[in-house]
């Protein structure tokens, strides 16, 4: 008995772990709300698990993110919650883990689509460069590395050299 028990245990405890690791939900009202959030500029990059291009735009935002931690970066995965186990290991196989980090809800996706931005048909990867004064720039396709740091550079309170 007091095996079962430990064994039920365990798996409550990898649950909950589970969970807390898990991107928030990113609902139709939540890119308004993001705005509303964020007190200072901020990258908002759109990928999916499927799209090659975006792991490999991910992987350049680790690096990114490993030099300059002061990027503030929003990950709003495309996919499907159900798999959120794979967006987490890609998260942290790209250093990403501890950015923050959104994924679709199962809700229509031309919906979510339109609410972030009415001219956006679902190209990935899509970024969203908002700087202070909430003006935001999107681009269609693959970032470079020069892009981010460059942005960073202007809209960050620390100078970088």
């Amino acid at each position: 008995m007091n095996k079962v028990l430990v064994i039920i245990f365990n798996l409550f405890l990898a649950f909950v772990v589970s969970a807390s690791n898990a991107p928030a939900v990113f609902k139709t009202d939540s890119y308004l709300q993001l705005i509303v959030d964020k007190k200072q500029p901020f990258l908002m990059v759109m990928w999916s698990l499927d799209c090659p291009p975006c792991i490999k735009e991910l992987s350049m935002l680790g690096s990114v993110y490993k030099e300059h931690p002061d990027l503030n970066l929003v990950l709003v995965s495309t996919d499907s919650i159900s798999r959120t186990d794979d967006i987490n290991l890609l998260l942290k196989d790209t250093g990403l883990s501890d950015i923050d980090s959104r994924v679709f809800s199962d809700a229509s996706v031309q919906h979510l689509r339109y609410a972030i931005d009415p001219a956006w048909y679902g190209e990935l990867p899509r970024s969203y460069f908002h700087t202070q004064n909430n003006m935001r720039k999107a681009i269609s396709g693959l970032l470079d590395m020069n892009q981010v740091v460059s942005w960073l550079k202007v809209n960050s309170q620390i100078h970088h050299d």
